[in-house]
């Protein structure tokens, strides 16, 4: 299947899918909107976005219903199939939120900085992390 096909949004598919995961999750093409919690019972959890070429097209809303400096929730790309991925996001806060869309080479996160000043990006092993914010 080309990726001319996925051009559209709702291109044969249901738009209105949402997860609330409490665990690791690994995300589809349909899981357009995501609340996950971390808590004491969960811990630290990692939210895995689907493969950059098959989002081709598409929004994902991820937004943290519960999660806080020890209980964080990290996006990561899909077995690193993005380009330029500048490192992944942590939410560590209640609606810490971040709006990813994919151009079928490259996730692109937005939103306003103002909304999740928690945010920051993990690092390689032995250098110090630096906070970001998604560009708006």
């Amino acid at each position: 299947m080309g990726l001319e096909q996925n051009n559209e949004q709702q291109y044969r598919e249901v738009v209105d899918k949402y997860a609330g995961p409490n665990a690791n999750y690994q995300m589809t093409t349909r899981d357009y909107v995501l609340r996950p919690e971390a808590d004491g019972d969960s811990g630290p959890i990692v939210i895995t976005l689907p493969p950059v070429a098959d989002a081709k097209g598409r929004w994902y809303s991820i937004v943290a219903r519960n999660a806080d400096a020890v209980n964080t929730i990290t996006v990561e790309d899909f077995r690193n199939d993005s380009e330029c991925w500048p490192g992944d996001p942590v939410l560590d806060g209640k609606c810490d939120r971040l709006l990813f869309y994919s151009d079928g080479l490259l996730w692109h996160a937005t939103g306003n900085p103002g909304d999740f000043p928690g945010i920051s990006t993990t690092a390689p092993p032995g250098t110090t992390p630096t906070p970001t914010t998604a560009a708006p």
